[in-house]
């Protein structure tokens, strides 16, 4: 099976809740391997400063439908899936890896 395309995975996290997308500033997705040299998709979704405390709330739920719905679409690749505040990114001007 071929390895997933960045872009599949963006196109999955924001159909899967399209009233979540206000809250993101960007979405960094890295599609390789984790520390044990496992397939993996590497998802952080960057949350904009000016709506965090709403959609730190709203998180959690989204954050396990998006692990369920990667785990079922995108087999053989683990997913993880963080957020981050637009001001705490590790590279804030960085573009998106998508």
């Amino acid at each position: 099976m071929a390895a997933p395309k960045p872009e599949d995975i963006l196109k999955i996290a924001t159909e899967l809740d399209p009233d979540f997308a206000p809250f993101v500033s960007r979405w960094d997705i890295d599609v390789g391997e984790d520390w044990t040299g496992d397939p993996a998709v590497h998802v952080v979704v960057v949350l904009k400063d000016a709506t965090i405390r709403t959609a730190w709330k709203i998180r959690a739920p989204y954050r396990e439908e998006l692990f369920e719905t990667l785990l079922e679409r995108v087999p053989g690749y683990f997913p993880y899936v963080r957020f981050d505040a637009e001001s705490e990114a590790i590279n804030p001007e960085e573009p998106a890896r998508v």
